[in-house]
Formats: C-alpha cells, sequence, structure tokens
C-alpha cells in the first residue's frame, strides 16, 4: 500500500519487490532492492533498461555493498553488476562510483539532520511501542559541530 502522498500512484504500480520476502533466512546479506528490480527488468523487459537507467540502479547497488569487502557482494548483485557492465560497457568503472558515494556520503552540506535521520529511517512495532532506528554515516569532525 502505498502512503497517503502517493494514493493518486496506486493504480500505476504493477508489482511490488520486496526484498525481505527475497532473503532465504541464512547469513548471506540480503539482496538490494535495485538488484531485485533489476533481474526483474532483465526477465521480463529487458529493452527498458537504457544507459542512463542501468547507470542509477547500478549506483544503488554499489552504494548498498560499498562499505563491504569486495567478496561480500551477494552472487545476485555480481551477476546483474555484470550485466549492466556487458550491456553498457561506457558505465564509469566501479571504483570511481564507490570513490564519488563514498566521499558525499560524508559530506552533510545542504542537507539538515531530520534529512539525514529520515533516510535510513526503520520503524519496529510491535503494536503498542513504536521503535525507531536510524543509522547516519559522519566524520567525527562533522559530529562535533552539530
Amino acid at each position: 500500500l502505498l502512503d497517503s502522498e502517493d494514493k493518486s500512484l496506486e493504480s500505476a504500480v504493477v508489482k511490488v519487490i520486496n526484498p525481505d520476502e527475497q532473503c532465504d533466512g541464512s547469513l548471506e546479506l540480503q539482496a538490494s532492492s535495485s538488484s531485485l528490480v533489476v533481474k526483474e527488468i532483465l526477465q521480463e523487459a529487458p529493452e527498458l533498461i537504457t544507459q542512463q537507467l542501468a547507470y542509477l540502479l547500478r549506483g544503488s547497488i554499489l552504494f548498498k555493498c560499498m562499505s563491504l569487502e569486495a567478496d561480500r557482494i551477494t552472487e545476485q548483485q555480481e551477476k546483474v553488476l555484470s550485466i549492466l557492465e556487458e550491456k553498457f560497457p561506457d558505465l564509469p568503472p566501479r571504483e570511481e562510483i564507490i570513490s564519488v558515494l563514498q566521499e558525499t556520503q560524508f559530506n552533510p552540506q545542504g542537507v539538515s539532520i531530520e534529512e539525514v535521520m529520515l533516510k535510513d529511517l526503520k520503524e519496529i512495532s510491535d503494536g503498542e511501542i513504536k521503535v525507531a532506528i536510524s543509522t547516519v554515516y559522519m566524520t567525527l569532525e562533522v559530529r562535533g559541530s552539530l
């Protein structure tokens, strides 16, 4: 179900892809939403993936993986990344994308602390009690100035 502000888009929803449903319960890393979306598009309508879309989706997958060791990328993520890179050989090298993502991840200019907190907000509820958890990446120098 969509949030109230997105209700007008409900008729356009074709399919919901939930990474939690794709997880087999093992300790292997959960697949990123983007890699599941790319896999679905490649199976159903590969002609829809343009170079611009490949750039965007690949960046999203690499963002999910960038803090992990190279051998910690899931097999599915590696397969999807390889397919996109084969189809679009002009995409920038992975290392270049990861470097830019890491640089911007720790640069809070123009972003409020509220926006940072909401970016990765996860809520857990047992019906009565709601707990919100958020991940905030910042250098110690930035934290000291907040």
